[in-house]
């Protein structure tokens, strides 16, 4: 896949990668017949797991891409704002609550904004709310793994209102394509969709079983002044 992260992205430098093992050039590709069925991870492990995704993915977005506001729409991680300011303190945090929270509350680690009325009313609010700012990059966490018969909701709306750029995080328990559809119209940063236990090793590279949940960020370039054409 081609890499889209441009030369303002730069390489995944930022992002802290996991001790994996990993195959050796002429070994092929893993051969799954004789595994065993991988079982579903403790609730405790899968959030450690989900965590240390998110970990990767903010320390690529605030070192490499210069990432300073961040919105967290359902990430299934507790202390997400921690995770963010540990690699970029200062950072601009604002969640999107569950349905049933009702206006703009404050909270102990960032703005929340109500998420009543579905995706588009969640992105109203976000773009009048001034919590953040869209002219400049936003990146926009949201983790719950969703199914082949659930995408996400919203997210060509989204893609048009960031005007500064910026990214979006998913993941799922769909295969690759599925997710990687999901995720249009930002294009996939390398390697596209991979398991969030590894991410952003592509799935071919390790040997290890993953966890059966994928993750992928994609990139929205930036646009000048509402003109339709690109940055540079």
């Amino acid at each position: 896949m081609t890499d889209v992260r441009g030369n303002g992205a730069g390489p995944l430098t930022g992002a802290h990668r996991e001790p994996v093992r990993r195959r050796g050039r002429g070994s092929g590709v893993v051969d799954l017949r004789g595994r065993p069925p991988r079982p579903s991870p403790e609730p405790d492990e899968a959030v450690r797991r989900h965590t240390a995704f998110l970990n990767r993915v903010t320390a690529y977005l605030c070192a490499d891409a210069r990432t300073t506001q961040f919105v967290d729409w359902g990430c299934p991680v507790p202390g997400l704002a921690d995770v963010v300011r540990a690699h970029r303190p200062g950072a601009r945090v604002v969640h999107i609550a569950p349905s049933g929270v009702a206006g703009t509350l404050a909270s102990s680690d960032g703005a929340v904004v109500s998420g009543d009325g579905g995706p588009s009313a969640a992105l109203h609010r976000l773009t009048t709310s001034g919590l953040v700012d869209l002219d400049e990059p936003v990146a926009v966490l949201m983790t719950r793994p969703f199914t082949a018969d659930t995408p996400p909701e919203g997210v060509a709306d989204l893609y048009g209102l960031l005007r500064g750029g910026g990214h979006l995080a998913l993941a799922s328990t769909a295969p690759h394509q599925v997710l990687l559809r999901a995720l249009a119209p930002f294009h996939p940063v390398e390697p596209g969709a991979a398991d969030l236990t590894w991410w952003p090793y592509p799935d071919e590279d390790v040997a290890d079983r993953g966890s059966g949940i994928l993750g992928a960020l994609g990139r929205a370039p930036a646009r000048g002044g509402g003109t339709g054409r690109w940055r540079r």
